[in-house]
């Protein structure tokens, strides 16, 4: 089996984040929880307001150089961090943006919507909150501008496909990298899991670096098979793209934080973004790392992890949620 780096010196990008972000040690939250919690901000990317989305983009901006395109389709939530930042890496390689947005169209633009409208992204508001019927709207959209002259680039929902895993294919390497230069070993790495491309990133790099931690999804949608049945999904076409066994993945998903569904708050949720914030200095976001915080912490109190265990907290980004 060819090793991290050689897969990832095998896939070129187009570099827009600042990485590698930091990891910190949280003396606060880990008295508090009474374990030792790290954070890794990835929420400190740099690019178009950061977050965990960039790193995906980064090899996906590359293959739509590649190939000549001059427009970026993709499709969202109303406030998807996914489509800020793609409108972020598209104005900045000059090409044309367009977001098909679930949720129909509000009264005023808020929070990421509004940065998409100044980055100039082109928004196509859809009465459905549906992720299948969201991403036949889009490659409806897509196939109507190739219809009209434009050679577009269409990306599903969260760039969760085989060349997307890179991205955090690449972060795992740079976690293994700090542990080194920080002399640490963590034992669980936690994070939001949604659209599945972060996590099968992850689990990717562990299984090819043969990283021995866990690596544990926090649920923000879905129940734990459905989840864990979308990350294999994931992982499979990494696993053809890149010729690489990956059946000896470990796909852990706690789906006890998940509430009502996808952007249905949870008063853990909102624990979470209080004591992360007070305790911290650290804002989450009530989607994705207000839950993964929840699990977290409910973890740590349940005894999941053991008091001599580290756990490295993924800070995906996404707080400009909480300014709706």
């Amino acid at each position: 089996m060819r090793s991290l780096q050689q897969i990832l010196d095998a896939y070129p990008r187009l570099r827009h984040a600042l990485t590698p972000t930091p990891i910190q040690f949280l003396p606060v939250l880990s008295k508090t929880l009474g374990r030792a919690i790290y954070c890794k901000r990835d929420d400190m990317s740099g690019f178009g307001f950061g977050g965990n989305k960039i790193r995906k983009l980064e090899f996906l901006m590359h293959d739509a150089a590649s190939k000549g395109c001059d427009t970026l389709v993709t499709c969202g939530s109303n406030q998807s961090n996914w489509c800020r930042m793609t409108a972020a890496i598209g104005a900045a390689n000059r090409l044309e943006v367009h977001l098909v947005l679930g949720g129909g169209e509000p009264d005023r633009l808020t929070g990421n919507l509004l940065l998409d409208r100044i980055l100039g992204a082109h928004l196509h508001h859809v009465l459905t909150n549906d992720d299948a019927q969201l991403e036949m709207a889009a490659a409806a959209l897509a196939e109507n501008l190739r219809s009209r002259g434009k050679q577009p680039y269409h990306m599903i929902m969260g760039g969760s496909t085989g060349l997307g895993t890179l991205g955090y294919m690449a972060a795992m390497e740079e976690i293994m990298t700090q542990e080194s230069e920080l002399g640490v070993r963590f034992d669980a790495i936690v994070h939001a899991t949604g659209s599945g491309g972060t996590q099968a990133g992850l689990v990717a790099g562990q299984v090819v670096s043969r990283w021995p931690g866990r690596i544990i999804g926090v649920s923000v949608s879905r129940h734990a098979l459905a989840q864990e049945t979308k990350v294999w999904s994931v992982l499979d076409t990494a696993a053809a793209m890149l010729e690489t066994d990956l059946t000896r993945a470990s796909v852990i998903v706690n789906d006890r934080h998940v509430g009502g569904g996808y952007r249905k708050n949870t008063q853990e949720a909102e624990t979470a973004i209080h004591m992360f914030a007070q305790q911290e200095g650290l804002f989450l976001d009530r989607v994705y790392t207000g839950k993964a915080a929840a699990g977290l912490i409910a973890m740590a109190k349940n005894g999941e992890f053991n008091s001599e265990e580290k756990v490295l907290f993924l800070h995906t980004g996404g707080a400009t949620q909480l300014f709706e």
